[in-house]
């Protein structure tokens, strides 16, 4: 049994020293990007990033849940922070695309998106989901 552990430590260690260390759970992949895990009613997956949007860029938000605002591509709900790095939503709708309002800035996730999405928006590292939509 000792040589199975001593056979499990060893390749452990080579594993290691050749293919370099993990990055520790939590971290960014991609400096100062957001990322986007989503999926779908039928079990699909979709991942994304995306760095923050110059201020000077002109592009219509719709909040998640937000009822007051005009419907664009997408209708979103279940709108809620978990007090950190993420924010979590439903969205429905034919060809949208998500973003996150984090504190260091709005992120618009590139990837398109058509039906309803379960939707899990992390910030990059050092900053907090303050809120996020559709556009």
């Amino acid at each position: 049994m000792t040589f199975l552990r001593n056979a499990a430590a060893a390749a452990a260690i080579a594993i290691t020293a050749f293919g370099g260390f993990a990055a520790p759970a939590g971290a960014d992949p991609v400096p100062n990007t957001a990322d986007a895990q989503a999926t779908s009613t039928d079990g699909q997956s979709k991942t994304s990033t995306a760095g923050v949007t110059s201020s000077a860029a002109n592009t219509q938000v719709q909040r998640a849940s937000s009822s007051t605002e005009r419907e664009l591509a997408a209708t979103c709900w279940n709108g809620r922070t978990d007090g950190g790095r993420n924010f979590f939503m439903t969205c429905n709708g034919t060809s949208y695309h998500v973003y996150v309002d984090c504190t260091d800035g709005r992120h618009l996730f590139p990837e398109t998106f058509s039906g309803q999405w379960d939707f899990r928006l992390t910030c990059p590292a050092g900053t907090r989901a303050v809120w996020g939509g559709s556009w």
